[in-house]
């Protein structure tokens, strides 16, 4: 092997270690997201804690992808679609990153929510949770196997989201506003749960936001153009959250 073909084969290695870092931490977004939903449901404060104490793991993940980014960048030079899959992956690995973050705020959420047993989860709620984590995945899936068209349908598939988090946040107020009668203890614990339930679904539209985000830098990755077209969203949402 000449030196060409060993700089080329070296170069390759780094893509593909990168490209492994990435699908690692995509990963272990699904399993956090997925874990604190869990948790959320099943009013489990030991999973809760657990989705809190791995959050720093995300963190290091994407200190760690910058940073093979950086050397490569810097030791490469990268052109053209090379150059377009590693920035990329770092824009990657950043919506990751806040995915996460959003896994934490719900399982922080769900220790509080577990001290109030007779406060009901809305029934929006599991038909959010599951595309949430569907979306997630597929954008995942399209990028391991660099599908354009895939990401395209996560692309448009954001609305979805938006609707049934607009769907949850109405359901919760119009619920709350009905539920306020039984003494000021029971409303005390009404409003607080009905709070939380109101950034939760704001948490899954924003995590749904990021997943879309992906799907756009894996176009981008694979064309060298960004999606103009404007993005699909839903209604508004019921309240002014975040």
């Amino acid at each position: 092997m000449n030196q060409g073909e060993h700089t080329v084969s070296a170069f390759d290695t780094e893509l593909s270690q990168l490209e492994r870092r990435v699908l690692e931490m995509g990963g272990q977004a699904e399993a956090q997201l997925s874990a604190a939903l869990t948790a959320l449901q099943k009013r489990d404060t030991e999973g809760a804690d657990r989705v809190i104490a791995r959050d720093p793991e995300l963190d290091e993940a994407e200190r760690k992808i910058e940073s093979s980014a950086l050397s490569i960048l810097a030791r490469r030079q990268p052109m053209a679609s090379d150059l377009r899959y590693v920035f990329g992956n770092v824009k990657i690995a950043g919506s990751l990153e806040r995915i996460g973050d959003y896994a934490k705020n719900i399982a922080k959420r769900s220790l509080v929510l577990a001290k109030h047993p007779g406060v009901a989860l809305p029934p929006e709620l599991l038909p959010l949770a599951t595309h949430t984590i569907a979306l997630v995945r597929e954008v995942m899936d399209s990028f391991t196997t660099r599908d354009a068209r895939k990401a395209e349908a996560v692309w448009r598939r954001d609305q979805e989201i938006d609707d049934l988090a607009s769907r949850m946040q109405r359901g919760v107020i119009f619920r709350m506003s009905n539920n306020l009668t039984d003494g000021a203890a029971h409303d005390a614990a009404e409003v607080e749960c009905s709070t939380h339930f109101l950034f939760i679904a704001k948490n899954l539209e924003r995590v749904g936001d990021h997943a879309t985000n992906i799907a756009e830098v894996i176009q981008f990755q694979l064309s060298g153009t960004w999606v103009r077209e404007a993005r699909p969203k839903g209604g508004e949402p019921a309240v002014a959250t975040r």
